[in-house]
C-alpha cells in the first residue's frame, strides 16, 4: 500500500501557542484550526453546557463583526466557517481557497479572540440550545448514546451530554460565559492548525499577527480518571417502536499502545457489513436493522459500546447474542483471513479519511492534543499490521469482564424482559 508522505512543522509563538502545519500543493483548499484543550470535560455540574453555549456564542458578535457581517465574510469567498464542541477539546474552522487564508485568519482569530457576547444574543441562542437538545430528546439512537454515558461514567463530566440539561443552561449567566471564557480561551490551550495549498513560513507569520498578542494563561487541568459504573438502566419512553440498545464496557485510553489492537477488535465486533454482529445478528437472525460498535477514548479512559435497535419482544434476545460474541473473542483466536480483513478495513478508513485538507489539519491538533508530537501514515499503518491475533484475545480478556459490563436500554415498554438477562459473558 503506497503511503501518502506528509511535510508537516511545528512552532512554539512566544506566548505558547503551538502552530501545526502540513503542506498539500496538489490541492487548491486550505483549511485553519484553532483548536482549543478544554471540552464539556473540564466543566462543573453547575455549568455543564458551557462550553458548548460559547462556541454557539462566538459566532454572535465580536468587537469589529456582527453576527451577519460574519457569515457574508465567509459566503463572500465561497468558504465554510463552523465549530463544534467536544469532551476534550473545542474546534473552530474554515477552509477556503488558498488565496483567501489570510482573510480567514483575520475571521477566525476575530470571532475566538475578541467576542462580545451581545446579552440579547446569549438569551436567543439559550432557546436555540434548548431545541438542541429537545432534537436528541427525539432522536432515540442519539439519546441511547447520552444515556449509557451518563450512567456508565456517572458524576464524572466524560458521562454529561455536551450540550448540557435544560436546566444547566438556564442557568448559565451571561457572566458566567465571559468568566469562563476568559480563564480557559487562552494562549496555553489553544493550538493553531493549517493544512493545504500553504508555505510553512507563511501561515507561521499570520499566527504571529493574529495570536502572538493572546496572553499565555494556565493550561487547564485535566480533573480525576472516572469511575466505571457496571450494571443495567431501563428507562421507558412512550411512542417508541423499538428498543434501543446500548451494551459497554470499558477500552484503553487514546494514548495506550493498545489502541490499534482496541480498534481492530472492536471492527471485527461490530464495524462494517463482514462484523460478526452484523453477520450473526442482522443478516443470519434478521434481529435488527442496525447494530455496530464504536470507541470513545479520552486521555485516562476509554469505553467500547454496542448498539442495536431491535423489537422490543426481541431485545433479550439480542444482548444475549451480543454477549456471545463478547465471549466468544475471549475465548477463539480471531482467523488469520478475519484479521486481515480487519486491517485492511482499519488502513482503508484512515487512508481515506485524510483526502481532504480539513480532514489532515483536524488530524494534526488531533495529533498534537493526544499524543503531543506528530505520528506519520507510516507509522500507524505499521502500528495496525503489527497487532496479533492473541493481542486481540488478550485486549477481549481484559475489558470483557462481567464487572464492567454495562446495559442501557430505551424502550416503549417497560424493559422486564431486559431485566431478567443475565449480564455475564
Amino acid at each position: 500500500m503506497a503511503v501518502m508522505s506528509m511535510d508537516v512543522q511545528k512552532k512554539e509563538l512566544n506566548n505558547g501557542i503551538t502552530v501545526a502545519t502540513e503542506v498539500m500543493p496538489h490541492l487548491r483548499s486550505a483549511s485553519l484550526g484553532v483548536w482549543l484543550k478544554c471540552g464539556s470535560r473540564y466543566e462543573e455540574k453547575s455549568n455543564t453546557g458551557i462550553s458548548h453555549f460559547i462556541e454557539h456564542l462566538l459566532f454572535k458578535g465580536t468587537r469589529k463583526r456582527s453576527a451577519a457581517t460574519i457569515a457574508e465574510s465567509i459566503d463572500s469567498i465561497g468558504g465554510q466557517l463552523n465549530a463544534f464542541t467536544e469532551k476534550e477539546y473545542i474546534g473552530y474552522y474554515a477552509k477556503v481557497l488558498d488565496e483567501h487564508l489570510p482573510l480567514a485568519f483575520d475571521l477566525v482569530s476575530d470571532i475566538v479572540l475578541h467576542p462580545t457576547f451581545p446579552a440579547d444574543e446569549v438569551e436567543r441562542e439559550r432557546n436555540v440550545i434548548f431545541e438542541e437538545i429537545n432534537m436528541v430528546e427525539d432522536s432515540p439512537q442519539e439519546l441511547i448514546l447520552d444515556l449509557f454515558m451518563e450512567q456508565f461514567w456517572k458524576n464524572h463530566p466524560l458521562g454529561w451530554p455536551i450540550s448540557g440539561t435544560k436546566k444547566s443552561v438556564a442557568n448559565i449567566s451571561r457572566n458566567d460565559v465571559k468568566k469562563f471564557f476568559e480563564n480557559n480561551y487562552t494562549a496555553g490551550n489553544i493550538i493553531v492548525a493549517v493544512a493545504g495549498n500553504i508555505r510553512h513560513r507563511e501561515v507561521q507569520k499570520l499566527a504571529e499577527r493574529y495570536f502572538s498578542g493572546l496572553k499565555r494563561g494556565a493550561a487547564t487541568e485535566l480533573g480525576h480518571a472516572p469511575e466505571v459504573f457496571s450494571g443495567r438502566r431501563i428507562r421507558r419512553k412512550a411512542h417508541l417502536e423499538q428498543t434501543h440498545l446500548c451494551v459497554g464496557t470499558t477500552a484503553p485510553p487514546i494514548a495506550s499502545e493498545e489502541r490499534y489492537c482496541a480498534h481492530l477488535l472492536s471492527s471485527i465486533l461490530g464495524g462494517g457489513m463482514s462484523s460478526r454482529l452484523f453477520q450473526n445478528i442482522r443478516e443470519r437472525r434478521g434481529l435488527v436493522y442496525s447494530i455496530y460498535s464504536m470507541l470513545n477514548l479520552y486521555q485516562d479512559a476509554g469505553s467500547l459500546v454496542v448498539y442495536a435497535g431491535a423489537a422490543h419482544d426481541k431485545a433479550g434476545e439480542v444482548v444475549d447474542l451480543v454477549l456471545k460474541e463478547f465471549g466468544s473473542l475471549r475465548e477463539k483466536l480471531v482467523s488469520g483471513q478475519e484479521l486481515k480483513r480487519a486491517k485492511e478495513f482499519i488502513k482503508g478508513s484512515v487512508m481515506l479519511s485524510l483526502e481532504s485538507s480539513s480532514s489532515r489539519m483536524t488530524h494534526l491538533a488531533q495529533q498534537l492534543i493526544y499524543y503531543g508530537r506528530f505520528c506519520g501514515l507510516e507509522e500507524i499503518l505499521d502500528a495496525v499490521e503489527r497487532v496479533a491475533a492473541r493481542d486481540i484475545r488478550d485486549l477481549a480478556n481484559r475489558i470483557f469482564d462481567d464487572s464492567t459490563l454495562a446495559l442501557t436500554a430505551l424502550s416503549g415498554r417497560n424493559g422486564s424482559d431486559l431485566n431478567a438477562v443475565s449480564m455475564r459473558v
